[in-house]
């Protein structure tokens, strides 16, 4: 996977150190009762916007982090007006208000590996060192050097404060070496006991098919990066806007409450076949338990979907939970879902005249929020 050395997952899963990710707090968790949450009730008069970018400007693929008050929310952004050049944006919201927005992240110099895009920012906490400094932040995110949806990689970097500055790892650390292939990315990380430099990093990759992978990266000197072998993560029990079972890619992942659990929320599919025909028209939750997930076994528990039904939109797609700076759920009687909206029209991907197109989709996407309710008795 990368040229750096490798840590035994099946070790660590051993070990004990996965099935209590957060320490102390985690095994305190492990002690109360399950809530009850055979499924979500979604609130609609919870859904609200989140952030809407300015007329020629985009927004998608979040990562949230709701602490007290405040919003801490990383998304993909264009940083010039109608210009396809992804950089990651913060955006901060005290009360529900945006207090700021910016490009906190973009593209290296030519010819690094992300000389061209970054995106997909997945944030966590932890105790980093790297360089001589101790960081108390990682941002995992997508990067590219080509004009293209081709070669992406999966990198790293470090902050001391979640505003940034964040310093870039050199290195991607999930490669791929194909330039014509989409590669690997849209990352999700969560920390693996508490303020450690270990994170579960799951990410999408596709060449010849699609498909997730998770590894456990020990950042706590990245000098000395370790990263386990990838495990090829389960589909078994998703299913699509169609009924029919489905996989698994653009996903944002976060740990429920007692820390067993694994909660997700994911693209459905198929694509529909209108413009824009590469987004999909929903996002499933659901969720599946740690010990599974990390062997590369199990069945996910659908939980519910986010769709045109319950929101309005026709495309409700590149979603991320909203979860505190470990990783965790931030709201521990359900779950607030952050997603992105658009826009929708002809042309079809059979038939692409673009003079019939009435929706700018791409300058559409914006961001908004809705919560579910943890019902049903415990499984």
């Amino acid at each position: 996977m990368t040229r750096f050395g490798t840590l035994r997952l099946a070790a660590l899963l051993g070990a004990g150190v996965l099935l209590t990710p957060l320490g102390t707090a985690a095994a305190q968790d492990d002690a109360s009762p399950r809530p009850a949450r055979d499924r979500l009730t979604w609130d609609p008069g919870s859904l609200a916007s989140v952030y809407q970018p300015a007329p020629g400007f985009y927004s998608y693929a979040p990562s949230v982090v709701r602490d007290g008050d405040t919003e801490w929310i990383w998304s993909c952004h264009n940083d010039e007006s109608r210009v396809i050049e992804d950089h990651i944006y913060l955006t901060t919201r005290v009360d529900g208000v945006v207090t700021q927005t910016r490009s906190v992240l973009h593209a290296s110099p030519a010819p690094a590996w992300d000389s061209f895009h970054t995106c997909d920012p997945s944030v966590v906490a932890g105790r980093f060192h790297y360089g001589g400094v101790r960081y108390s932040y990682a941002m995992f995110y997508l990067g590219n050097d080509v004009d293209a949806s081709a070669h992406n990689q999966v990198g790293v970097a470090f902050a001391t404060d979640p505003a940034g500055p964040w310093v870039k790892y050199p290195e991607p650390i999930v490669t791929s070496d194909r330039v014509d292939q989409w590669g690997a990315g849209q990352p999700t990380a969560v920390s693996l006991a508490g303020d450690s430099g270990r994170v579960l990093l799951a990410y999408t990759r596709g060449d010849t098919s699609t498909r997730a992978y998770a590894s456990v990266v020990d950042l706590t000197q990245a000098e000395r990066l370790r990263v386990s072998p990838p495990v090829l993560l389960p589909a078994d029990g998703l299913v699509g806007a169609d009924g029919a079972p489905d996989y698994l890619n653009g996903f944002d992942l976060a740990l429920d409450r007692t820390g067993r659990d694994v909660v997700v929320v994911r693209e459905q599919h198929p694509y529909p076949i209108d413009n824009p025909w590469w987004i999909g028209p929903s996002v499933q939750v659901a969720r599946i338990s740690l010990r599974d997930l990390l062997a590369g076994a199990g069945r996910w528990q659908p939980l519910g979907e986010i769709d045109h039904a319950l929101t309005g939109f026709t495309r409700n797609h590149n979603a991320g939970l909203a979860r505190t700076w470990h990783g965790r759920l931030a709201d521990p009687s359900g779950v607030e879902v952050v997603f992105t909206s658009s826009c929708s029209s002809l042309p079809t991907i059979d038939d692409p005249d673009w003079s019939q197109a009435t929706c700018d989709s791409l300058y559409s996407y914006d961001l908004w929020s809705i919560t579910g309710r943890w019902t049903g008795s415990a499984s």
